[in-house]
């Protein structure tokens, strides 16, 4: 069974919620990392549609719809979460993509940190055969883990970042065409953790 994301845990409970900073501004600057942290919520329900999921349209597809919009409330704070399918290109060798994305933002860059940290711990412990690897250049700490076999055409695979006061869950479900190999894979995973970059830029505030 599939265990818990971040947000959802009994002992860290964060509040979804989301951000539009897409349009104007340096978005290539640090934010913060200190204090409330660098990121801050916008009302709006366009991010989810201006997200640069162009980086995962080789190999996993290219957009086939708008993106829906999950709103919900945790804590009291307006949430959301971004569903995204993608349709199979020339390149593409994977089918049947759906990307799944949870904003999560914290009162501040010490409490991510711990939340993060847990949550790391808790997937960690509850799925010990998941591959659960550090990643390296994706916010200022990131690690992906994967809920199928790396031989399974079906893969359901996981990133989870934390960037100052802002957590992402990236999670990606794809059937392969032909059995995956690691160099496909590989692939896969950089596109994911290409996609995870473009999204912080998208995020960061001008």
């Amino acid at each position: 069974m599939r265990p818990h994301r971040f947000s959802r845990h009994g002992t860290v409970v964060v509040a979804l919620v989301l951000a539009a900073t897409a349009c104007g501004g340096d978005t290539d600057r640090e934010v913060s990392q200190e204090g409330k942290g660098g990121y801050r919520w916008v009302a709006t329900d366009e991010i989810c549609n201006v997200l640069p999921y162009r980086e995962l349209a080789d190999p996993l597809g290219a957009r086939e719809e708008a993106a829906d919009r999950d709103k919900r409330s945790g804590q009291g704070a307006p949430g959301v979460k971004c569903v995204q399918p993608l349709v199979e290109t020339g390149p593409a060798k994977y089918g049947s993509v759906k990307v799944e994305l949870d904003l999560a933002y914290t009162e501040s860059v010490d409490f991510s940190k711990d939340v993060f940290a847990r949550g790391r711990e808790n997937t960690a412990k509850d799925m010990p055969d998941s591959g659960l690897t550090e990643v390296k250049g994706v916010g200022k700490e990131a690690y992906r883990f994967a809920f199928n076999k790396p031989t399974e055409l079906r893969q359901v695979r996981e990133l989870r970042l934390r960037d100052s006061n802002m957590m992402i869950d990236v999670t990606v479900t794809a059937e392969a065409r032909t059995p995956p190999t690691a160099e496909s894979l590989k692939a896969y995973d950089a596109a994911v953790d290409d996609f995870a970059k473009g999204v912080l830029k998208a995020l960061r505030r001008g």
